[in-house]
């Protein structure tokens, strides 16, 4: 192995393990009891993430395109709390609408065009934090929508999603970026 492939995955192993004992510590509030257990589920966490993704390949991503891939991780996160609570807000007026619940649970079929496993899997584990709507199943590219009623556009909040995940995985994926890849809002359908 070669000294800037072993500094490539050095650097990609600190990073990893730097923003998932970051999330670990925002999730369990820093609590002194769950630090033993984050000592051992960041490391385990990490691993099973090069065992999904692989190692780092060889070409290193430019710092204008590192940028741009930070930036829009920044805004899938702020897009995604606010998806959560305006459909929070709207699940809740469902739930406790008058006379009787306005509410009527539908299945739905989604087919993705993201590229990889790695983005397919965030985009099924990121639609579970869009309220209204639960990822029951993904086999393959078809993923396998609970909604709590046909007038939530599942379709719509599951294309704007795919889209933002495309970009970024078109950044920090090798394959993403060796195949072109371009993937974009409007092209998965159910």
């Amino acid at each position: 192995m070669s000294g800037s492939v072993l500094g490539l995955l050095i650097g990609s192993v600190v990073g990893r393990v730097v923003v998932l004992a970051g999330v670990w510590l925002a999730a369990t509030e820093a609590s002194l009891d769950a630090l033993g257990y984050g000592a051992v589920a960041v490391p385990l966490v990490v691993a099973a993430s090069y065992v999904l993704t692989g190692r780092p390949r060889g070409g290193r991503v430019g710092v204008g395109r590192r940028a741009r891939g930070i930036l829009w991780c920044v805004e899938l996160a702020g897009w995604v709390l606010w998806r959560s609570v305006v459909g929070g807000l709207d699940v809740a007026r469902r739930a406790l609408w008058l006379p009787r619940p306005d509410i009527a649970p539908e299945w739905f079929a989604y087919t993705t065009a993201l590229a990889t496993p790695t983005a397919r899997g965030a985009l099924a584990l990121v639609a579970n934090l869009m309220p209204g709507s639960l990822t029951a199943r993904l086999d393959g590219d078809r993923l396998e929508v609970h909604a709590i009623s046909p007038a939530v556009d599942v379709a719509g909040s599951l294309d704007a999603l795919e889209g933002r995940i495309a970009r970024i995985e078109r950044v920090w994926s090798a394959r993403g970026r060796d195949a072109g890849v371009d993937v974009g809002p409007g092209l998965g359908h159910p």
